[in-house]
Formats: C-alpha cells, sequence, structure tokens
C-alpha cells in the first residue's frame, strides 16, 4: 500500500497508507503510516471519514503542520520479519 497525502486550502487533508491511529483531538492527530509516524497540529481538526481496513482518513479543520518522523532500521526490521513469517 502507498502513501499518498492530499491537502487542499490547509483545510481538508485525506491520507492514504495509515496503519495505526495513536491518538487524536481538537488540536493533534497522531498516526502511523506505511511511511512513518506523523503528527498533524491545528485547531479544530476533526476526522470525517475513517476506514483503517482501506488505511484511509479524512481530516478538516486549520491544518498547521504535517510532521514525519523517520523509520528506524530497527522498525523496518521488524516488518519485513513479520511480512515473511
Amino acid at each position: 500500500m502507498d502513501h499518498l497525502l492530499n491537502m487542499k486550502n490547509r483545510e481538508e487533508l485525506k491520507l492514504c497508507g495509515i496503519e495505526h491511529i495513536y491518538s487524536f483531538n481538537d488540536t493533534k492527530i497522531e498516526l502511523r503510516t506505511v511511511s512513518g509516524d506523523v503528527s498533524i497540529q491545528g485547531e479544530n481538526l476533526d476526522m470525517g471519514k475513517l476506514s483503517i481496513e482501506d488505511g484511509m482518513v479524512n481530516i478538516k479543520g486549520s491544518i498547521n503542520s504535517i510532521v514525519y518522523s523517520k523509520i528506524s532500521k530497527k522498525d523496518e526490521e521488524g516488518f519485513l520479519k513479520k511480512l515473511f513469517k
């Protein structure tokens, strides 16, 4: 599954490739994608359509930042090990 981010006017955000949602509230959403962890900060954030099965989420609100964290080698090895078990 590919990771795709599509943002319109810093008010609507569509993400694909979502694997897990760590936490969310109206100012911060933290999730894991196939490309690593992502933190989205803003105001009045609302998760509209959410489908973990399809790996998609739609977010509306005033988006101030999107921050990715690096994927560590340990995480990559763990994922590959699980994949080829």
